[in-house]
């Protein structure tokens, strides 16, 4: 999967690969990876053929993924004087600078504010992660790599599915390139070094807690973030409250003690005397003593943030209280969408918005991003506590599970709306009833992107609260989502965990199906090997259960495996028992299918008579599939053009461009502008020309940069 540069002295380097179909074992062992010579970036990418390249031509995105800034930030001098050196030293290797404090003592805040003030010096963008040192888990780099290289330009069905080939990847795209990079809360620097980009004018920002000393092997520059000293912190009250603050004096050094000289503690308690102007600092000291919140111990055994959260809390409205706490009982993601919240209170959206409004304007509690309700990891862990105190770990639990079967029923809603052929839901789980009335039924394509993130939480949590129907139904309504837009790392988080619970369910062709769904995955991220033996194994299960369907869907992958890594008799082999038992079956659709990837391996003519009963086969049906019969007409050009028959080849090609034109299928159509252009390379290098720069507009319109550059 690897392709390299080869030296060609100072002319810009050449990207060298295989241009059809995958490389081999042996051709993968040949590739040169090494980066040599000059160029203006160099993509590590797929099998993608023989070409000179030079990036430039190509509009590459800008990411801007920092959050705003503060106007002002108090006593962090020496920490922006440290980063302005460091900026000053720039050279054309990254630096990196790792900002190293307890919680709460504004290490993020600091770099966000600095980074945002030098931006302009950065002219190739903004990427921030956040590695999870104040979550339940930490991010894998395997993750972070892949949101990286994406907010790139790279197609997520482009990414490679090994660690080390994405941190390839990823320094490659930003080789000579300048960026400002953000890892937040990094736990260790060995989850760091996979972050680090390629030669050129970046810098890195890491922030955590400590234990980074790895890192000076990279020339990183380490900086102490300490508390606010106490006319300081006196100082960021102020900001929040006014000059009140030092009306009473006794009483704003207490809570500046309170507060331990933590920034965020701080904030949150200037946010609670800023909201509530007729509350005397001392009577807030007053509260918070009475509380029992001075017990709980949440950053570094100190209970300042704890503390004022509570004060903050006990000023919300009982039903502003209640949806507090349900908040804290979901099982995670990227954040909550009211409708989910109004499912769990048992009240509309419409009831609960003058709540959101309190919690995101009012009390500024929580915050709200493209409409959908996040919290910090602080305040999310206190609403999780708050929730199991006030409610009790039943009510807890009860209130996760009812967010689990909101996700579980969505999930089933859509993908009946999304494939309503796909037979499988009806099939292995005959007693469901989906929910038309879920907003998931109504918007069904919104509600799964919208939920993606979460579904992969729900995933987890279901499996740990003992919900393992939940487990199934969600990974097997999850597969729309790579279907569709190749979200294959969550398909393989995911049924890692739903091949387990189907496995212990006694539940083997549930089990067969995820190992489908699995290995189509797996081979979308380009590992083959892996994929058949998936596939293989459900083909097995399947056949020991008398159940031909699914065993032809997993001979069918395994098949296609083999063909794109380069076997064709194996594929053949594969492909035509997967045919044999759609005829057998006696479904149309499915063995017209079963026909057009038969066709995929075989010779011209051969291939031209399967696809001669794949169209014939798509025709009969009573639904009619256009993007299926002008598959079948790509294919019958690739095939005709094989056989040297270059007219009639055209025309089936122009055929299947027109369907997919009108179906606005821009990437099927890039593709068949890019086999016309081949079609037409040795008689006509104009007319070819003229395809090919088409081909390349689509491509780079819809982010498949790699697919653009590998075209003559």
């Amino acid at each position: 999967m690897a392709c390299g540069v080869r030296d060609r002295g100072d002319m810009v380097p050449t990207l060298t690969n295989t241009r059809a179909g995958r490389l081999s074992v042996e051709d993968e062992r040949r590739v040169d990876n090494r980066v040599k010579g000059t160029a203006a970036n160099i993509v590590q990418s797929g099998s993608i053929g023989v070409l000179s390249l030079n990036l430039q031509q190509f509009a590459l995105p800008v990411p801007a993924q920092l959050p705003v800034a503060i106007r002002t930030l108090v006593n962090q001098t020496h920490v922006l004087a440290a980063l302005d050196a460091v900026l000053e030293g720039l050279d054309d290797d990254p630096a990196i600078v790792v900002l190293a404090g307890a919680r709460g003592s504004g290490k993020s805040t600091a770099a966000v504010y600095w980074l945002q003030r030098h931006r302009d010096r950065f002219p190739d963008g903004q990427l921030r992660a956040n590695l999870g040192a104040w979550t339940d888990h930490s991010a894998a780099p395997a993750e972070v790599l892949f949101g990286f290289i994406t907010a790139l330009g790279v197609d997520r069905s482009d990414v490679p599915a090994d660690l080390e080939q994405r941190a390839n990847l990823f320094r490659s795209l930003t080789r000579g390139r300048s960026f400002q990079i953000l890892l937040d809360d990094a736990v260790t620097a060995a989850q760091v070094k996979h972050l680090l980009p390629g030669p050129g004018r970046s810098m890195v920002v890491v922030t955590g807690q400590g234990g980074f000393g790895a890192l000076a092997e990279h020339e990183a520059t380490f900086v102490d973030v300490e508390p606010l000293e106490d006319d300081m912190a006196a100082e960021l009250l102020r900001g929040y409250a006014g000059e009140r603050v030092d009306a009473e004096p006794d009483a704003r050094d207490a809570l500046v003690a309170l507060c331990g000289g933590r920034a965020v503690a701080l904030s949150v308690a200037g946010r609670v005397l800023r909201d509530a102007p007729d509350l005397p600092i001392s009577g807030l000291i007053e509260e918070l003593e009475s509380s029992g919140g001075l017990t709980r111990m949440t950053i570094d055994d100190e209970p300042a943030i704890a503390a004022v959260l509570d004060a903050g809390y006990r000023r919300l409205t009982d039903l502003a209280q209640r949806c507090y706490r349900v908040l804290g009982s979901h099982p995670g993601g990227a954040g909550v969408s009211p409708e989910a919240v109004a499912a769990v209170l048992k009240t509309s959206e419409l009831k609960l918005r003058p709540v959101v409004r309190e919690l995101v304007h009012g009390k500024r509690m929580v915050d709200q991003i493209d409409g959908r309700l996040r919290l910090d990891a602080l305040v999310l862990d206190h609403a999780r506590n708050t929730a199991v105190e006030i409610d009790g770990v039943d009510v807890f639990e009860m209130r996760k599970r009812v967010f689990l079967r909101w996700y579980s029923k969505g999930a089933l809603a859509a993908d009946s709306v999304l494939q309503p052929q796909r037979p499988w839901v009806r099939q292995l789980f005959p007693a469901l009833v989906i929910d038309t009335g879920h907003p998931a039924h109504r918007q069904p394509r919104e509600w799964m992107l919208a939920e993606r993130v979460a579904l992969r939480s729900a995933v987890e949590a279901a499996a740990e609260l003992g919900e393992l129907d939940d487990v199934l139904h969600l990974c097997v309504a999850q597969w729309w989502l790579y279907e569709s837009e190749k979200f294959s790392d969550d398909l393989v988080a995911t049924h890692e965990r739903g091949v387990e619970v189907a496995d212990h369910l006694g539940r083997p062709l549930v089990k067969a199906l995820l190992l489908v769904q699995k290995g189509y995955a797996e081979r979308t991220r380009a590992r083959f090997a892996e994929a058949v033996h998936l596939l293989t194994e459900a083909a097995s299960l399947a056949r020991g259960q008398d159940h031909p369907e699914l065993e032809a869907t997993a001979l069918e992958g395994a098949g296609l495996a083999k063909f794109e890594q380069g076997d064709l008799a194996t594929a053949r082999d594969l492909l035509d028992r997967n045919l044999e038992l759609a005829r057998q079956i006696g479904d149309p659709r499915r063995t017209a299918l079963a026909c057009l990837h038969a066709a995929k391996p075989a010779g011209p003519d051969d291939a031209l008579r399967l696809l001669a009963d794949a169209r014939s086969g798509f025709r009969s049906l009573a639904q009619p599939e256009p993007h299926n019969l002008a598959k079948v007409a790509f294919w019958q050009g690739r095939k005709l053009a094989d056989k040297g028959d270059h007219a009639n080849a055209v025309a089936r090609l122009e055929e299947a461009l027109a369907s997919m034109t009108e179906l606005k299928r821009d990437y099927d159509c890039a593709q068949i502008l890019e086999v016309l252009g081949d079609v037409h390379a040795s008689t006509d290098a104009v007319v070819a020309g003229q395809y090919y720069r088409q081909a390349a507009r689509i491509y780079e319109e819809s982010g498949h940069l790699v697919a653009a550059a590998a075209l003559p």
